[in-house]
């Protein structure tokens, strides 16, 4: 079974770029230890010879032809925008400099 740990929040926190105060860290690695003990015990689960589930309403997919159509001029587009430059929307950063 995987160990969760306080580093691995830690650096699962950091690459989700969200910070945890010690009392968030310490409630999600209960949250994501209780995760993996519960995929633990369905992996034990022994489902040979058990049949796929299915829906049980028979779903219908309503598809179409992927038939390519005019997009909208990118000029006509790029006047709504709050603000480009250069042809591209200019948004705020969102990951620091």
């Amino acid at each position: 079974m995987i160990a969760v740990t306080e580093d691995m929040v830690r650096e699962i926190a950091q690459a989700a770029a969200i910070t945890l105060t010690p009392e968030e860290t310490a409630h999600m690695l209960r949250d994501m230890q209780e995760i993996v003990q519960f995929v633990e015990r369905l992996k034990a689960v022994d489902t040979e010879g058990v049949q796929p589930t299915i829906h049980p309403v028979a779903l219908v997919l309503a598809m179409r032809d992927d038939v390519p159509a005019q997009g909208h001029p990118r000029e006509a587009l790029l006047a709504l925008a709050p603000d480009a430059e250069g042809g591209y929307f200019r948004v705020p950063s969102v990951l620091g400099e």
